[in-house]
């Protein structure tokens, strides 16, 4: 399944209700539901929030082989920003001693088996894999 989202925070619920149907018909377990949602959430808002002006729309897609989701997510458009070499979040420093910003992607790589980035003629995907747990 594909479905292409406008660049805007407020495509959030659109998106939440395609990966809904998405991950139901991929016959996803709850708890990689979970994580793929959350993950795409990250990315979705991150792509949004760090290239504001694009006109261009963010695809998402989901695919099942075997027990394994894939999804690829393409942002067009933008500079490229290669979430895979984001900086791991100082999980022992205390609350005021932290940065703000990259405990998300953190967490989506934490929760994912494998995250890949490619960027090309304006054009960023990143695609990521979920082993069910059913």
């Amino acid at each position: 399944m594909e479905r292409m989202f406008r660049r805007a925070l407020a495509s959030l619920d659109e998106v939440f209700n395609f990966m809904d149907e998405a991950l139901a018909a991929c016959g996803s377990d709850p708890a990689s539901a979970y994580a793929v949602n959350f993950a795409v959430e990250e990315f979705f808002t991150n792509m949004v929030k760090y290239e504001p002006e694009g006109d261009h729309g963010v695809s998402i897609s989901v695919e099942r082989e075997a027990n394994r989701l894939t999804v690829r997510m393409v942002d067009t458009g933008v500079r490229p920003f290669d979430v895979t070499n984001a900086p791991a979040a100082d999980l022992s420093a205390s609350l005021k001693e932290r940065p703000v910003g990259g405990l998300g992607i953190h967490i989506s790589r934490e929760l994912l088996d494998s995250v890949t980035y490619e960027y090309g003629e304006g054009q960023s995907t990143i695609t990521f894999v979920k082993t069910l747990e059913t």
